[in-house]
């Protein structure tokens, strides 16, 4: 993950700098543009582990995919009460749920739009909808689960950015763009 954020993350900065430069430099817009190289390095990080084949895996020959809503909670329920089991809670619950969170709270901070709960939402349910897609030609399994556990994630992560907001409102709003807070103030 770190090596193609390593790649990624040099590409991503020289892209805002010219966009930056390209709109004029503002200091004011200096949080906002260090928060969407996290997002972007959130990004190249959750598709590195997720989309991209690992070094050394041997492809299976079928393709697992699940379309059988809430069947990994029986699943991790059974491994955890029969076998003493906790691998699946953390792989399938917390890594699912964890991992999309940053998107759910970056998104409303970094835009204004994004602020209506459903979009940072909606947006998350369609990044894990492509992940799972993409995972189909690769011999990886594919989860209607994840779906909805990767959703949670970005739920869960925009709850955290609604509590930010509320605890340090000037926090949140130094990540917007100067534009939104003129327009704010104005």
């Amino acid at each position: 993950m770190l090596f193609f954020i390593g790649i990624a993350l040099p590409l991503i900065v020289i892209w805002r700098l010219f966009r930056w430069k390209k709109r004029g430099f503002q200091l004011k817009e200096f949080l906002h543009e260090l928060g969407i190289l996290v997002f972007f390095s959130v990004l190249v990080g959750l598709f590195s582990q997720t989309i991209l084949p690992k070094a050394g895996e041997v492809p299976a020959y079928t393709t697992g995919v699940n379309l059988e809503l809430f069947r990994v909670v029986e699943e991790t329920y059974n491994a955890i009460i029969y076998l003493g089991f906790w691998q699946p809670f953390y792989i399938n619950f917390l890594g699912n749920i964890i991992l999309f969170m940053p998107i759910g709270f970056l998104l409303p901070l970094l835009f204004k739009k994004m602020e209506f709960f459903i979009f940072p939402i909606l947006v998350g349910l369609g990044i894990s909808l492509f992940i799972e897609i993409m995972q189909l030609p690769q011999s990886r399994s594919s989860d209607v689960d994840d779906l909805w556990l990767n959703t949670l994630g970005a739920f869960l992560g925009y709850l955290c950015y609604i509590f930010i907001r509320k605890a340090f409102p000037s926090f949140t709003v130094a990540f917007k763009k100067s534009e939104f807070i003129k327009h704010k103030n104005g």
